[in-house]
């Protein structure tokens, strides 16, 4: 349990520092920051957000991430695995497993993203390095509040089972 509210420090801070990183960010052409790089659609997009922010400050951005993403993998990761080893059920230790390698995948798809965001940057991008950034992040995204959801709602239910013994 140590480990976790390390790693959720860890990660609360690398938000804060993230969200320092991110001033001026945010335009027109850039309504949701980096985000909104991450998502770009092709490469005149990609090219307007460079052009609107400045390509320093996203490769900052995107610099910083590295770290966020080993802190809240790491996070996601450990509230699996405890999760995981509370399980007395195969079936459900299959499940917390699979939610747990969906964590690592999640940090992986957040890696490839930003490379790809850094190719684009470093003035070798094209619709391809776009599309794998924008895909990276949608799967990425979408696999993260997935797994966020099973956390809470695999927590809640371990909670619920603890009440019911005692």
């Amino acid at each position: 349990m140590k480990k976790i509210i390390i790693a959720g420090i860890a990660t609360v801070i690398m938000i804060i520092v993230l969200r320092f990183f991110s001033n001026g960010l945010v335009t027109d052409y850039t309504p949701a920051g980096i985000v909104s790089f991450e998502l770009a659609k092709n490469m005149k997009d990609a090219y307007a957000m460079m052009t609107a922010v400045g390509k320093k400050p996203l490769q900052i951005n995107i610099a910083v991430d590295f770290a966020f993403i080993i802190t809240y993998c790491l996070f996601l990761f450990l509230c699996c695995k405890e999760l995981m080893n509370n399980y007395k059920n195969s079936t459900a230790k299959t499940i917390g497993l699979i939610f747990l390698e969906l964590s690592v995948l999640v940090g992986v798809l957040d890696l490839v993203e930003n490379i790809a965001m850094l190719i684009t940057l470093g003035g070798h991008g094209s619709n391809i390095s776009v599309g794998i950034s924008r895909w990276s992040a949608i799967i990425k995204f979408s696999l993260a509040a997935l797994v966020i959801l099973y956390i809470l709602i695999a927590a809640f239910y371990i909670k619920l089972l603890s009440k019911k013994k005692s």
